[in-house]
């Protein structure tokens, strides 16, 4: 069954169009068919998207003179770029199947693509669309697995998954790694008088806050109910202990309309790593510097000894 495509040539060097479908191009010959069942093949050896397209701009390469492939999601999250120059020369392609958006290719060149070229182009790209929807599904279904549904946030699954790990990744660099243990102070007392929809609402915006607070390279966990936990790489703990006074001050100053005059407030617990000690250490350390926050008043950060 023949998908639906179209090539629009806009200007001089440059085309643009939409695949879709099993098959969006004719098979001329039974050479292209060969090398399509080949690559159909190839790419149905891996559900990892990075190497899916970097396998395909091999198979590319070895068929067509190009500068660069350029892959990117519909999401944007990523952007994959094989090749070091940029030509003049351009095809675009939008990728779809069933109406679920697969991202966007483009080839780049010096010289202009031939009309024979454009074909078996589209040829190959037809036999990457199902490996690829198969390898955006993987990442979907792995980032879900991850991720907290209702604050969108890392959870509890995947601190315990990272956790260890950037503790060694840390310690083989020789630098240093804190842990944020934090929770919201009273936060029972919300869903009692305010009920569980308006609790939901007050774990996302504390939340998206936090997020807007720490740096790209920290990593905020919901580690369960109204705690989260913030791994700092390369972060000693007077680095830490700014930060997480920082956060307390920017969720303290929150408005949240529908919590009238009531105040969300944080205590937070800070440890840095030590020489030859585990993630659970790390952990009780940060977490008993949290309680003592809480048992001494709430509403402040407490470093661990």
């Amino acid at each position: 069954m023949a998908g639906i495509h179209s090539i629009q040539h806009e200007q001089p060097g440059k085309a643009a169009g939409i695949l879709s479908g099993p098959l969006a191009s004719v098979v001329t010959d039974n050479g292209t068919l060969g090398l399509i069942m080949e690559l159909s093949g190839k790419l149905q050896t891996t559900l990892d998207l990075d190497s899916l397209i970097e396998l395909f701009a091999q198979v590319m390469q070895s068929q067509f003179d190009y500068d660069t492939l350029r892959y990117q999601t519909a999401d944007q999250e990523l952007a994959l770029k094989f090749g070091k120059r940029a030509g003049r020369n351009k095809l675009n392609y939008d990728l779809s199947v069933l109406d679920t958006d697969l991202g966007a290719i483009s080839l780049t060149r010096g010289r202009k693509f031939r009309e024979p070229e454009i074909q078996q182009i589209e040829n190959l790209l037809a036999a990457l669309l199902y490996p690829l929807r198969n390898a955006l599904l993987y990442r979907d279904a792995i980032k879900s697995a991850f991720i907290d549904s209702l604050t969108g946030v890392k959870n509890r699954t995947a601190f315990d998954s990272n956790f260890s790990r950037e503790i060694e990744y840390n310690r083989r660099k020789e630098s240093d790694l804190s842990l944020i243990v934090l929770d919201i102070d009273l936060f029972k007392r919300v869903n009692d008088n305010y009920g569980h929809i308006i609790g939901d609402d007050v774990l996302k915006q504390v939340a998206q806050n936090i997020e807007e607070t720490i740096r790209s390279s920290d990593a905020l966990y919901r580690y369960g109910g109204e705690e989260f936990a913030i791994i700092l790489n390369g972060t000693d703990m007077s680095g830490a202990m700014l930060l997480a006074e920082r956060i307390r001050r920017n969720v303290a100053s929150m408005q949240i309309p529908s919590l009238k005059d009531d105040q969300v407030t944080l205590s937070l617990g800070v440890a840095t790593l030590n020489p030859q000690e585990d993630s659970s250490n790390l952990f009780e350390r940060a977490d008993a510097a949290l309680y003592e926050a809480k048992d001494s008043g709430r509403n402040r950060v407490v470093s661990a000894t």
